[in-house]
């Protein structure tokens, strides 16, 4: 795995793009991590950038999931690591299966 990842966004969705030209990074540690340590500093860095990038727009609490999980897809991709990816889509199961079942 990778030492340092860089999660950088700049235009997040073509809706966004209007509103914000700004771009954000963040820096995470990943060697010597667990995966589930790692992958939750990654949710919250994508958290963030996307807080700051959404900023202002009238849509952002129905645009905050997109925008988390497409950052988190795109950070987790750039590892290279085939744990992270595994753990991440599994999370991602979860997550659907929950919201699934609480309607």
């Amino acid at each position: 795995m990778i030492r340092l990842l860089v999660i950088a966004v700049s235009a997040l969705m073509a809706t966004t793009a209007a509103t914000s030209a700004s771009a954000g990074e963040i820096t995470i540690k990943v060697r010597g991590r667990p995966t589930a340590e790692v992958h939750a500093e990654i949710i919250q860095a994508a958290k963030q950038l996307c807080q700051e990038d959404l900023a202002g727009n009238p849509a952002a609490s129905d645009l905050a999931p997109y925008c988390v999980r497409e950052i988190t897809r795109d950070a987790v991709a750039r590892t290279n690591s085939p744990e992270l990816a595994a753990f991440n889509k599994a999370q991602a199961r979860s997550v659907y299966a929950m919201r699934v079942a609480l309607r």
